[in-house]
């Protein structure tokens, strides 16, 4: 088991953000959370991280019990990609040093390291596709190849789970679509992660990935495998409107909402 919530419940200020979420997520199935922007995504994301503690219910990630197990420890198995990591890097650090860094779950370099270290960090790039990055400095790319660059640094441990928050923001339609080609490289890894790919664009939801979770002001209102959850009935309860699904090819949907 990947991870394990029962009636997990998160309150801030009195407020419950997130609401007797239930899921599981098991060996060999990759995840996509679908949800608008203020559903709680990040949230729990946060609580998945131990960064954010849960108010009520129970949690297991990794196998390691919430409120019992040992959360340090349990960090260095999860990777995490998201565009609010962009900006924490010092612009002059060239690429394989920014992937590097990954080792030591840091921001900066502030441990020795050799030509060894470096060629591990250059191996990882071109593992995923990311070779044309090596000797660049951080300032020289764009955002798409930063992203590329936080990919592999996430994977630099060798996490057992990869969380991508909103990875793609920001990207440009090129960019989305490579970004994706590299994640598609990564599933096919002897060693590839579990995935957990949160979006507020279904056509992002590509052939990699087997199940869903539809969240929804705090709410679980869908989990289940990919095509018994992208259907017009439930995704038209999602956004509170009817919508139409169209086929974008290898297994891609687009949802365009009909208007009156």
């Amino acid at each position: 088991m990947i991870l394990s919530m029962k009636e997990v419940t998160y309150r801030r200020q009195g407020k419950n953000i997130l609401e007797n979420i239930s899921w599981e997520f098991e060996k060999g199935q990759t995840w996509a959370i679908l949800g608008l922007n203020g559903a709680g995504k990040s949230t729990l994301l946060r609580i998945l991280t131990a960064e954010f503690w849960k108010s009520s219910g129970d949690l297991s990630v990794l196998g390691i019990q919430f409120g019992k197990g040992d959360i340090p420890t349990l960090r260095t198995k999860i990777g995490i990609v998201g565009s609010f990591l962009a900006e924490r890097f010092p612009t002059d650090l060239l690429a394989e040093q920014i992937v590097l860094t990954g080792k030591y779950k840091s921001s900066i370099l502030y441990r020795e390291y050799g030509q060894k270290e470096l060629n591990e960090a250059i191996d990882m790039l071109t593992s995923i596709d990311g070779a044309h990055l090596v000797g660049r400095t951080y300032a020289s790319l764009s955002q798409g190849e930063r992203q590329l660059l936080l990919i592999a640094r996430s994977l630099m441990e060798s996490p057992e789970l990869l969380i991508l928050d909103e990875a793609t923001v920001g990207l440009d339609l090129l960019a989305r679509e490579r970004l994706l080609k590299h994640l598609h490289h990564i599933c096919q890894l002897e060693t590839a992660p579990a995935i957990i790919f949160v979006t507020h664009h279904a056509e992002e939801i590509t052939a990699d990935f087997s199940h869903v979770l539809l969240l929804k002001e705090g709410k679980v209102l869908a989990q289940g495998p990919k095509e018994d959850i992208l259907t017009t009935d439930l995704l038209g309860d999602f956004y509170g409107n009817q919508v139409e699904l169209i086929p974008l090819g290898e297994e891609r949907l687009f949802i365009k909402p009909k208007l009156s």
